[in-house]
C-alpha cells in the first residue's frame, strides 16, 4: 500500500468481518450518536459477494434526514478528513462532496468509523447503457473536476516511485485473484505471462513520470446531479496518487463490466458502448504525449481487468465470456 492512501487490495486481503459485525456495530453507533436507522441502503463490495468494506443506512441524525456510512476497514486517512480537505480547497461552483453532518472517528475496539452524510436526491450522469449526450456531460464534469477540484493535494506525496506503485498494485491484485478465483473457467494459461509483459512495459514507460494526485474512483456511479444542477462527488475515501490520466479511464473500465447486467446484451452492443467512451477519452488529448499516456492508462486498466476485474463478472452470464476475451484482446492491442 502507498502510505497515506486507502487500498482496496489491503482491505480485501485482510478481509475484516463487517457483515458479521454489522448489527452489533449499528447498535453501538445508535447508542453513541442517536442515529435512527430506517432502511439499509446497501454495501460496498470489492470483487466478491461475501465481503463488504462499508455499509449504508438511511435514517435520521439530529432531526435531519441523513445517510450513515459505516466504514469497516481502517483507512490511513479517514474519509472524514478526505471530505473536509476536499471541501476546504474545492473551487468548483458545480461539483462538491456530500455535506458531512457529523461523524464518529475510528473505534479501535469495535473496528469502524461512522459518517453521517446528507441524503442526496439526484440522478446519475450516465445510464447503463449510455449515449453520446450523457458521456459528453460526464467528461465536461471531468474537466471541471480537473480544473477546480484539484487545486492543492492534501495527501503527502508517496514514498514509492510510479513504477514501484505499479508493481505493488499488480502484486496485490495477483494475490487477490489467486485468493478469490484460484480456479476460473475463463482464465487462460498464458494470461499471467501477458500481464507480466504489461507490468514490465508500464514500469519502463513510467520511469520519467511522477504520480499524480487524483480522485481514484471517478466513475459514472460516483456522480449524482441534483435538481438544482449541483453535482455531488462520492467515494471520497479514494483520493490518492496514481498514473497520469488514470482518472479519465477508470469510469469506462468498470462500465464495460457493468454492461453484463443488461439482459441478453450482444457483443456488438458492448463494442458500441465502448466506442462512445473511447471517443470522449481520446478527445481529452492535447498532444502526442497525452495520447501516449492515455494509451498507457488504458493498458494498465485492461491488464488489471484481465487479472481480476473481468473475472469478477458472473461467468454464468452469457456475455461474460466475451467481456473477458475482449479484455484480453485489448491488452494485446494496446501493448
Amino acid at each position: 500500500m502507498t502510505k497515506g492512501q486507502y487500498s482496496v487490495s489491503d482491505a480485501v486481503l485482510k478481509k475484516p468481518d463487517l457483515l458479521e459485525r454489522e448489527e452489533t456495530v449499528l447498535r453501538d453507533i445508535t447508542k453513541r450518536s442517536g442515529f435512527e436507522a430506517e432502511k439499509r441502503l446497501g454495501d460496498s463490495r470489492y470483487w466478491t459477494r461475501d465481503f463488504a468494506g462499508a455499509v449504508f443506512y438511511l435514517g435520521k441524525y439530529q432531526g435531519k434526514a441523513a445517510v450513515l456510512k459505516i466504514q469497516g476497514t481502517k483507512p490511513p486517512i479517514a474519509e472524514i478528513d478526505q471530505i473536509e480537505n476536499f471541501a476546504a480547497q474545492n473551487q468548483s461552483q458545480v461539483i462538491r462532496p456530500p455535506k458531512l453532518y457529523g461523524y464518529l472517528k475510528w473505534d479501535e475496539t469495535n473496528k469502524y468509523e461512522a459518517l453521517f452524510l446528507e441524503e442526496v436526491e439526484g440522478k446519475p450522469i450516465v445510464s447503463c447503457p449510455t449515449n453520446g449526450e450523457e458521456l459528453k456531460e460526464f467528461f465536461e464534469l471531468y474537466q471541471e473536476y480537473r480544473q477546480n477540484c484539484l487545486i492543492k493535494p492534501w495527501l503527502p506525496k508517496p514514498e514509492l516511485t510510479l513504477p514501484e506503485i505499479i508493481e505493488a498494485d499488480f502484486n496485490n491484485w495477483r494475490l487477490i485473484a489467486k485468493k478469490l478465483y484460484p480456479v476460473h473457467p475463463l482464465r487462460k494459461a498464458n494470461d499471467a505471462g501477458l500481464i507480466g509483459v504489461v507490468v514490465a512495459k508500464l514500469k519502463n514507460e513510467y520511469q520519467a513520470y511522477e504520480p499524480q494526485f487524483i480522485h481514484g474512483h471517478f466513475s459514472y456511479l460516483d456522480l449524482l446531479k441534483t435538481k438544482s444542477g449541483e453535482v455531488i462527488l462520492f467515494s471520497n475515501l479514494f483520493w490518492k496518487y496514481k498514473a497520469p490520466w488514470y482518472d479519465s479511464v477508470f469510469g469506462q473500465h468498470w462500465f464495460r463490466y457493468r454492461l453484463s447486467s443488461i439482459k441478453e446484451i450482444a457483443p456488438k452492443e458492448v463494442e458500441a458502448q465502448r466506442e462512445l467512451w473511447l471517443k470522449e477519452i481520446w478527445a481529452l488529448a492535447q498532444n502526442e504525449e497525452d495520447k501516449k499516456l492515455i494509451n498507457l492508462a488504458l493498458l494498465e486498466r485492461a491488464a488489471a481487468g484481465l487479472n481480476l476485474d473481468a473475472l469478477s463478472v458472473d461467468p454464468k452470464i452469457p456475455i461474460t465470456e466475451y467481456l473477458v476475451e475482449a479484455t484480453r484482446q485489448e491488452v494485446k492491442r494496446l501493448l
